[in-house]
């Protein structure tokens, strides 16, 4: 009886590892939008025909994950041959401007991800003399952007700041936005998007919600 479970999970080792029936004859991208379709491909060049067992799926996502623009890989076997692999992108959530024109598209974390001509629709500009105003200044005005909801962003036409502790964002046709520091984002964008409700405020220079529990306006 012994003799016949080894028999079995021989064979069942060299159809999983050996056998032409299961090996990779199809291998499935998606989430490739900004990544360069041939850096993927160069990748995943030479997967085809390998026992689908036994690709290395860790090593696959690991060596995805290096190129610039993506930011995490699901790799997947869909057996009887076929490879999946979802790629998440990172995402852009601010525009700085460029010395050389344009301008840098980076994440939440601050990594350029692509240049372009104009920030899209949705995603606010920033605004930051790093010379004058210090790295500290652009981290925490990246910091703000990305802690912001995507409601509130979609109002922001640019934030600017002098400090880490002196951001402010500037609404699309509304009032300047004295933020202050990176701490509380949560409570700052309550108070502000109901305060930019009031058709008085929105009409108002400027609006401060650095101390949320106090904020003030200026007419």
């Amino acid at each position: 009886m012994l003799a016949g479970l080894l028999v079995v999970l021989v064979a069942a080792g060299w159809v999983l590892l050996s056998s032409p029936w299961l090996r990779v004859e199809q291998v499935r991208t998606t989430g490739v939008a900004r990544t360069d379709p041939a850096a993927v491909q160069r990748v995943l060049r030479g997967l085809e025909g390998t026992p689908l067992a036994r690709v290395d799926v860790r090593s696959l996502s690991r060596s995805l994950t290096a190129l610039p623009l993506v930011q995490s890989v699901d790799v997947s076997r869909s057996w009887p041959s076929t490879l999946v692999v979802r790629v998440h992108e990172r995402q852009a959530v601010a525009a700085v401007p460029s010395t050389t024109g344009g301008v840098d598209l980076v994440d939440g974390e601050g990594n350029v991800l692509v240049h372009a001509a104009a920030a899209p629709a949705g995603v606010p500009t920033l605004d930051v003399d790093v010379a004058r105003a210090g790295d500290g200044a652009l981290r925490a005005a990246i910091a703000v952007n990305a802690s912001i909801s995507d409601a509130l962003r979609r109002e922001v036409a640019s934030i600017s700041a002098t400090g880490p502790d002196g951001v402010v964002l500037h609404v699309a046709d509304g009032p300047a936005v004295v933020w202050g520091d990176a701490g509380r984002p949560e409570r700052k964008a309550e108070v502000l998007l109901r305060m930019l409700a009031d058709p008085t405020v929105d009409s108002a220079q400027r609006v401060d919600v650095s101390a949320p529990d106090a904020p003030a306006v200026t007419p």
